[in-house]
């Protein structure tokens, strides 16, 4: 189907969508991967939009998780270490939660993995001792590079033959559904 009839295709009103199905496999490479076949001509635009999205989230994960791997790492733990880094004066885990969007336990595991490792340190907060601050260490650094360096080959290579017009139209629609969901 060309782009044009594909586009012909998408239904603008809303309407009841039938559940969408996702589909479990592997790839060959032992990790699960989901997706969901996005069937242009029976949603309409915003489905299409939330599915694509979705999709390609799923997708860049696992890619990126297979070149971190190589690193000895994760996409989760990096997110985590790259958040506690950019504060240099520490950050309160409950807030690292939120920033990351995941539940205080999952938190604590990855900075259970991230100490382990010797990049972060936990401190009771000096106001409140109930509270964790986390903070990056020297050693934390060599780790941050190297990931950086993977997600921006894996950027280049995504990317490249992409007109920056697009991207610049697809990052304020991204902008402006964050806002609403962050409103929500």
């Amino acid at each position: 189907m060309s782009q044009a009839a594909a586009a012909a295709a998408i239904k603008l009103h809303r309407k009841p969508l039938p559940p969408v199905t996702l589909a479990a496999g592997d790839g060959g490479r032992g990790l699960a991967v989901y997706t969901a076949k996005v069937e242009l001509g029976a949603q309409d635009a915003c489905s299409a939009v939330v599915q694509g999205v979705l999709l390609t989230a799923r997708r860049w994960r696992a890619r990126l998780n297979e070149r971190l791997k190589t690193a000895g790492q994760t996409d989760a733990r990096c997110a985590a270490l790259a958040e506690i880094a950019a504060c240099p004066d520490g950050v309160m885990q409950r807030e690292l939660s939120r920033r990351l969007g995941v539940e205080e336990p999952t938190v604590v595991r990855l900075l259970d993995a991230l100490e382990a490792n010797g990049w972060v340190e936990r401190r009771p907060h000096r106001l409140d001792r109930r509270a964790k601050v986390v903070q990056a260490t020297p050693e934390a650094q060599p780790v941050l590079d190297e990931a950086q360096e993977i997600v921006a080959e894996l950027q280049q290579e995504l990317f490249a033959e992409i007109d920056p017009a697009d991207l610049a139209t697809c990052l304020r629609v991204l902008g402006e559904l964050s806002r609403k969901l962050e409103r929500a």
